[in-house]
């Protein structure tokens, strides 16, 4: 029993000695005592941090270019729309051509001049107002001027517009009548269209243009004068003399030039109406004394018949009569390259000969180019009534030539 005690004794103590050898875990909770490392786990080593690498530099062969990546184009600014302006007219009380033009070719313009309008010695505004136009201009987004004339008896009058322009109280009383005129009907300006005047009025109109445009602008509205074509200033020169081009065109808001009736039924001299190398060497006078984003080039949509055997009974003929004239006549078209115009010779029923000068699609549409060669603000046509659907796509053709 003794000696089982004894050995019990021992195997305690043998126990006792195992677990006191078995080392204690460190108290998780325990402050500033680190965990024991575990057996075989590598203490970490602090990584040094990484250096940056420089791209190698590229050194081209001897021969060898290095093409740099090319810069993004720019879009070009929008330009404006060129003007296409259609002179309106109203010659009696039923008269509907202009009318019936604008409604069907109303979208190939986006101004109109109404021609409805004189000037009276006592410098009141005599005219119709043709209602039925304006309405149908502006529902269609159509900006009219009213355009004024110096017509006495029929035709145009050197006296009467002398006798406005030479008084100042006489200017100033036509300058209110017109700017009633235009604020009363919604016009966005007034189209001066004085002709035949006295060269030596030259001065004149100068300031009456000057003092209309203050006027005008004052009141948020614009000024448009109409003036013939010449290729040089000849201030003494009857028709043409009293036009200034430089102070013109300095002074209003556009100029339109008449770049037609180079030749006409008044003469007998026969040729084209508005030759093209004519019309450019007008331009380039024009473009010289007036900013050329000021001018509107004029496109006539007729062309002159005259009497050769007579040398009388010379005679207008409009744009869309001549094919007309053609079928009945059996005449042949030709073509002079020089002036880019059309034209036809044929007999009358009477033995006269006759040769007519006129335009056609192509005609216009070489002489719309021009616009965008000298930069011009656009092209004004005389007038509506007198042509067709062609005549307006030969002007939208020219103008979208670059």
């Amino acid at each position: 029993m003794n000696k089982l005690i004894k050995i019990l004794t021992v195997f305690l103590l043998i126990i006792a000695i195992i677990i006191s050898s078995v080392p204690q875990s460190a108290d998780a909770n325990a402050k500033g005592k680190a965990k024991a490392p575990k057996f075989n786990e590598p203490t970490p080593v602090e990584q040094p941090a990484p250096v940056p690498v420089e791209e190698p530099i590229v050194t081209p062969e001897p021969g060898e270019e290095t093409v740099p990546a090319p810069e993004a184009t720019p879009a070009p600014a929008p330009k404006d729309p060129k003007i296409v302006l259609g002179y309106y007219v109203k010659y009696w009380s039923t008269d509907q051509n202009s009318y019936n033009s604008l409604a069907q070719y109303g979208d190939y313009m986006n101004q109109i001049s109404m021609a409805t309008f004189n000037v009276t010695a006592t410098g009141t505004v005599t005219g119709d107002v043709p209602s039925d136009g304006v309405s149908l201009a502006d529902s269609k987004n159509i900006k009219s001027y009213a355009a004024i004339h110096n017509i006495d008896n029929g035709n145009f009058s050197p006296q009467l517009a002398h006798h406005i322009l030479s008084n100042v109280n006489l200017r100033t009383t036509t300058i209110t009548n017109l700017l009633a005129l235009v604020k009363n009907n919604g016009y966005i300006g007034v189209n001066m269209d004085f002709e035949n005047m006295y060269a030596s009025d030259r001065a004149n109109y100068n300031q009456f243009i000057r003092e209309l445009v203050n006027v005008f602008h004052a009141e948020g509205l614009k000024v448009m004068v109409s003036a013939p074509a010449k290729t040089a200033d000849f201030p003494s020169s009857a028709w043409v003399g009293a036009f200034d081009y430089a102070t013109l065109g300095q002074t209003a808001d556009y100029i339109q030039l008449m770049t037609y009736d180079q030749n006409g039924s008044w003469s007998n001299v026969t040729g084209p109406v508005a030759g093209y190398n004519w019309v450019e060497n007008v331009l380039k006078y024009a473009v010289s004394q007036i900013p050329s984003e000021k001018i509107l080039m004029g496109l006539p949509a007729y062309g002159y018949d005259w009497n050769t055997t007579a040398g009388s009974g010379h005679k207008a003929v409009t744009w869309r009569n001549i094919p007309n004239i053609l079928a009945a006549t059996g005449a042949t078209p030709q073509w002079d390259e020089a002036s880019k115009s059309p034209y036809f010779h044929y007999t009358d029923s009477s033995g006269h000969r006759h040769v007519v000068w006129y335009e056609n699609e192509l005609s216009i549409l070489e002489k719309t180019k021009l616009v965008e060669k000298y930069q011009l603000g656009g092209v004004s046509v005389w007038r509506m009534g007198l042509e067709d659907e062609s005549f307006w796509k030969a002007v939208e053709l020219g103008l979208q030539a670059q």
